[in-house]
């Protein structure tokens, strides 16, 4: 970083700021082989840096700022700095539940949760946002979740999935078939591209950093992770605080009548 940026004083790969052509006659175009060779090396020697700090540059020292088309394409700056495929975002509207559905599993958890999960697999619809998360002992079991997820949304909403997009982890690889024989398109992100599934992805941080709230508010062990990632997707109709106090009715129950 430049904290104190100074005009460079000419060397031998450096021309002064003299040679630089500035005039618009036919004679000397705008951006001439000069001028970016002249640039290219206030990129290299700077440290290859973006476009915009270069052109605070050459404008504390008086030279005339350069736009991206004048930039010679730099090999260095690909090899160096490049750490993936630019991702333009979706345009795509979706008008009614279950036309895409997001899905993706969490773990395994370092603690094993109350019940015996160690996962959790999250169905996100694209256009409510509804998620649903249901908790799994075993990867081998996401298959099986993911009918029961299918069978209960169906059968509520009256209409049927028709894209799923899941990545290309090893309990999604059955998926393909079984999909492919209900006509529902199964479609899977790019490798190493984590973003492409960004909806679930942020919904997973949302739930794990609320349920770790909610779990250091209740004073409660970790081992009841999977109660408080349950209560982060709850009905607001029906939520209670977490972790409030609890007095079950159990009268009916009692062997005695002096039983509290």
């Amino acid at each position: 970083m430049l904290a104190s940026p100074t005009c460079l004083s000419s060397s031998v790969d450096l021309p002064t700021t003299s040679s630089i052509p500035v005039s618009s006659s036919p004679a000397s175009s705008t951006l001439t082989n000069q001028n970016l060779s002249l640039y290219s090396k206030w990129h290299n020697r700077l440290g290859h840096p973006s476009l915009t700090v270069l052109n605070h540059v050459l404008k504390f020292c008086n030279e005339s700022s350069i736009n991206k088309t004048s930039m010679d394409f730099c090999v260095a700056c690909c090899m160096g700095k490049s750490h993936q495929f630019p991702t333009s975002p979706s345009s795509t509207l979706y008008t009614h539940p279950l036309q895409l559905i997001f899905y993706d599993l969490w773990g395994p958890s370092h603690v094993t949760s109350s019940l015996g999960y160690n996962y959790y697999v999250s169905f996100v619809d694209t256009h409510s946002r509804y998620t649903s998360i249901y908790f799994l002992k075993s990867k081998s079991d996401t298959l099986q979740i993911f009918k029961q997820f299918q069978s209960m949304v169906e059968l509520q909403l009256n209409q049927k999935i028709k894209e799923v997009q899941t990545n290309w982890g090893g309990e999604f690889r059955p998926f393909t078939p079984f999909l492919k024989s209900l006509i529902i398109h199964h479609r899977i992100i790019c490798p190493h591209t984590h973003h492409q599934n960004g909806l679930v992805e942020r919904k997973h941080r949302h739930i794990v950093d609320m349920g770790l709230t909610l779990l250091s508010q209740a004073f409660l062990p970790l081992k009841f992770w999977d109660h408080a990632f349950h209560t982060v997707v709850y009905d607001y109709n029906f939520l209670k605080t977490f972790g409030c106090a609890y007095y079950p009715h159990t009268r009916p129950y009692h062997t005695h009548k002096l039983q509290f």
